[in-house]
């Protein structure tokens, strides 16, 4: 019998830490968080997951699996023509509150002990609704779904399973999803998600929630990021648009925005949600082209833009670049894979704050940041972003308010000073 964790699993937090929560009254909180350190401790007893290292850009074991899907087609792109459902969900504040509360993670299924935690932690905040920026690895494929999405075990791994809110969940569509041309992703996992209160499951990878006085709009640059098959994974050659795909928007999603939510005629305070960056500080590459498309919508109004696909916690001012419109970026792409750690150049991107001072070990040695996730609360016109860490540490704390006209007043409402910004040349 197991008597403790094998040797090299990952590391885990002390779960006394992840009592600092918002939300329900103290004698809940301690009956919620009881139960949860007894569900850790027994993780670490019982479960299987793979390392956390496997996931390091050195480990290439997952491209021959890519190379069974490389020269098959894509998935169809499926839209709302067909169906009565529009794809615009009304939020409303849970019974006996004034907020509407959403938990979000990017870049979360890898199926490890991280992606674990970290599911585990935005289940007890409970929220209405969880929002997955995009990316199951390796490759998205039905076993991939399964395991890393599902809670199916495989491989002598322990499933783990994607948390939902109260009143449903969403997914978006990312790079890895498409290795695998996009049909897992479509036809399984957005078919276990949607809001119960609405059709049954998922039908689209794009989607607009709203409230009176916000609209949290989803788009899938993932569909049309992958580019030329075996090309679009060099380092360096994928930079090239034509190569590693310039991840542009469909012309359905398009047509969606224009007649059916409509910003353009009926604006609104507006949260973009994405797999891909608009911009980065960092050395990855930066995507401008949906935002050029989205000019059409947005041209002259603020919006903040929540992405994924790097694999860090970045907070910057609001910019525009290429063309495109002007978003105070939010780079959210550390919930289940190896954090990156890298110098960034604020030339590139005005990068505020970043985790630039903490990492710890993996079994090969390899240091790594802290993985997260962040609470999102609406309260009528204040929409608030509440970064938390693996522990469930608070990083910061703020707010954007709508003033009614296109812009947005942005207030720092916690930080305790763990988050730094980049060094001084």
């Amino acid at each position: 019998m197991t008597t403790g964790p094998a040797p090299g699993t990952p590391r885990l937090r002390d779960p006394k830490s992840l009592a600092k929560l918002n939300g329900p009254p103290a004698f809940s909180r301690s009956v919620l968080m009881n139960h949860f350190s007894r569900t850790v401790d027994r993780l670490a007893v019982t479960s299987n997951f793979p390392k956390l290292k496997a996931f390091l850009p050195q480990n290439l074991s997952w491209i021959l699996t890519y190379l069974k899907y490389a020269l098959t087609p894509r998935y169809p792109f499926p839209d709302y023509t067909a169906s009565a459902n529009t794809g615009v969900y009304q939020l409303a504040p849970s019974p006996g509150t004034q907020a509407i509360k959403i938990a979000i993670a990017g870049d979360w299924g890898t199926g490890t002990q991280e992606s674990q935690t970290i599911a585990s932690l935005m289940a007890i905040t409970n929220p209405g609704l969880t929002i997955h920026l995009g990316d199951v690895y390796y490759v998205g494929d039905a076993p991939d779904i399964a395991e890393n999405c599902l809670g199916t075990p495989a491989n002598d791994f322990a499933g783990v399973t994607w948390p939902h809110g109260t009143r449903g969940s969403f997914a978006l569509n990312g790079n890895h999803e498409m290795y695998a041309n996009g049909k897992p992703y479509f036809t399984t996992f957005l078919s276990s998600l949607g809001m119960p209160a609405g059709p049954p499951g998922q039908l689209a990878s794009f989607f607009c929630l709203e409230t009176d006085a916000w609209r949290i709009i989803a788009i899938d640059t993932g569909y049309n990021s992958v580019g030329i098959p075996i090309l679009s994974l060099i380092p360096g050659i994928n930079g090239i648009p034509a190569i590693g795909g310039d991840c542009h928007l469909e012309k359905s999603l398009l047509a969606w925005l224009r007649d059916t939510v409509q910003p353009k005629t009926r604006p609104k305070a507006t949260l973009l949600l994405s797999h891909h960056q608009y911009y980065t500080a960092f050395t990855d590459y930066a995507y401008t082209k949906p935002a050029k498309q989205l000019t059409e919508f947005f041209d002259g109004q603020e919006v903040v833009w929540i992405w994924g696909h790097e694999h860090r916690l970045g907070i910057y001012d609001k910019f525009s670049t290429g063309g495109g419109i002007t978003a105070y970026g939010r780079c959210l792409g550390h919930s289940g894979m190896p954090v990156d750690l890298g110098t960034p150049n604020p030339k590139k991107a005005p990068l505020q704050l970043y985790d630039r001072d903490r990492s710890h070990t993996l079994g090969d040695g390899t240091k790594v940041g802290e993985n997260g996730f962040v609470n999102l609360t609406i309260t009528d016109r204040v929409l608030t972003l509440d970064y938390r860490d693996i522990n469930n540490t608070q990083l910061l704390v703020e707010t954007f308010t709508t003033d009614g006209t296109g812009g947005l007043g942005r207030t720092v409402v916690s930080d305790p000073g763990i988050l730094k910004p980049p060094p001084t040349a």
